[in-house]
């Protein structure tokens, strides 16, 4: 098993009262493939009422890659669980 950072693109709800919004986040999970990975964070979001748009990236954690605060605040969470599935910050495209 290896950790996976993924950059998903969803739809959501917010809250009850809003439409749903398009957007994207990362997300961190332990996985043996990307294949793996997509399904977990697939299941996840469904289970939340989210719906998956995209894969837009997915890559294995480098250890010697520089990430940002959020991302490693991510990585380390993920690390000390094997059952974790973290989400990042969700980013809504800007509409007019």
């Amino acid at each position: 098993m290896e950790m996976w950072m993924v950059l998903v693109e969803l739809s959501g709800q917010l809250s009850e009262n809003t439409p749903p919004e398009i957007g994207f986040m990362n997300v961190t999970t332990w996985a043996d493939s990307q294949e793996t990975a997509s399904a977990k964070i697939h299941a996840y979001l469904e289970s939340l009422g989210w719906h998956l748009v995209s894969i837009e990236q997915a890559h294995v954690i480098d250890e010697e890659r520089e990430y940002g605060e959020v991302e490693i605040d991510m990585i380390e969470r993920t690390r000390n669980n094997p059952n974790a599935i973290i989400l990042g910050t969700f980013h809504t495209y800007k509409t007019d």
